[in-house]
């Protein structure tokens, strides 16, 4: 049930980053476990421009509220034999990786995370149709990981008692 300083998914617009974007205002520093932050103002334009990930700003009423790095991916089928039905022999599961997801400060706790990771979701379910795409994974730690798990996202068994967790979804 959404609650009254929620934003709804669709008072989001999303772009992807372009060099001429202002990220100055643009802060996730608070228990950034994983260098988000950083990441956002000293390395999100080279990895776009060596296209190693897309990352799309969300913004609410002109602010950035959010963004996610999205790259193609793969995940070893011995990492997880089992979470697949698959009925041939392959040795990797493709997956669309969300490398980085964060939320400004200021916007945290107002459903914004849920709503970039939702669409992340429909991403992956749209490229399936045309390329391989089994899964979502994501690299998390810390509170993030419940994050994920509210998604639906699950850890890959072999991660469980690691600082840093990797994490799968199933494309819907």
């Amino acid at each position: 049930m959404p609650h009254e300083n929620d934003i709804l998914s669709n008072e989001l617009e999303v772009k992807v980053l372009e060099q001429s974007d202002d990220l100055s205002t643009f802060d996730c520093s608070t228990d950034d476990l994983m260098g988000l932050n950083d990441f956002i103002h000293s390395e999100a334009h080279q990895y776009q421009n060596e296209k190693l990930g897309v990352t799309y700003l969300f913004l609410h009423n002109g602010n950035i509220v959010g963004y996610a790095t999205l790259s193609m991916s793969q995940i070893e089928i011995k990492e997880a034999p089992h979470i697949l039905p698959i009925h041939v022999t392959v040795k990797h599961y493709p997956a669309l990786q969300i490398g980085r997801l964060a939320i400004d400060n200021n916007y945290r706790n107002r459903n914004v995370g849920t709503n970039i990771c939702l669409w992340c979701l429909n991403i992956a379910q749209k490229l399936s149709g045309k390329v391989g795409c089994r899964l979502v994974i994501v690299l998390t730690k810390g509170k993030t990981v419940e994050f994920y798990k509210k998604i639906g996202f699950e850890l890959f068994p072999k991660y469980e008692r690691k600082v840093k967790k990797w994490m799968y979804l199933q494309v819907p």
